[in-house]
């Protein structure tokens, strides 16, 4: 299974012409060319005028054939024209294709709220980076009630990047939940000893997501 992230940055203003057409639109030629949705979301901390969601395919030549077949459609193509009379929605794209690791979870969007977020791994250390969250961080995650949604590395390019997604009920858990964690004797260990050969992490991102009203529950 191959899953595309993708992120677009809307015009000034365009967000919720945007967001209206993948409710009233969008989603339904999705389904017409079997191309499957994990999610759609908005920034609750982070970027005010962005899209991001993910779509699942068998393998790239699926998504290939799929994609095509969804822009070629005359429908989406008369829908787009529309919907983009007075001007362009979307000012630039960003997408990447990413591959299951062997330790994640089936993905599934869980909570009211999620967080994304992509670990940049020293050169050479990734190995020990999947290590660490396969034998010790998602177990924390799940002790401290954080949801895993998914975990992921490129399909296509950067081989040192860990990109994953968790969820929680609300803001307030959150909070609660990673500082338990983070003061939790038995994580400390865990990450210290993981560390005892140099740091893993190079540097790290992350941003605080809502589901939009119409992303698949």
């Amino acid at each position: 299974m191959i899953y595309e992230m993708r992120i677009y940055y809307t015009v000034p203003g365009q967000l919720n012409k945007l967001n209206d057409r993948f409710a009233n639109h969008t989603m339904g030629f999705f389904n017409k060319h079997g191309i499957g949705m994990l999610g759609f979301w908005t920034d609750l901390i982070g970027i005010s005028n962005r899209l991001t969601y993910i779509l699942s395919y068998d393998n790239m030549g699926d998504r290939e054939a799929k994609w095509d077949a969804f822009q070629a459609d005359k429908g989406w193509q008369e829908v787009r024209s529309e919907t983009e009379k007075d001007g362009a929605l979307v000012a630039s794209v960003e997408n990447s294709f990413l591959s299951l690791t062997p330790y994640s979870p089936q993905p599934k969007v869980t909570g009211a709220l999620q967080e994304l977020r992509t670990y940049h791994a020293i050169p050479g250390k990734i190995s020990a980076l999947h290590d660490r969250f396969a034998n010790m961080t998602i177990g924390m995650f799940d002790k401290h009630g954080i949801d895993s949604v998914g975990y992921w590395t490129a399909a296509v390019g950067t081989s040192n990047q860990l990109v994953y997604m968790i969820g929680y009920p609300n803001m307030g858990h959150r909070e609660r939940a990673v500082d338990n964690m983070i003061a939790d004797p038995e994580w400390q260990k865990a990450y210290y000893a993981s560390e005892r050969d140099g740091p893993i992490l190079r540097y790290t991102e992350g941003v605080i997501l809502k589901p939009t009203s119409y992303s698949p529950r």
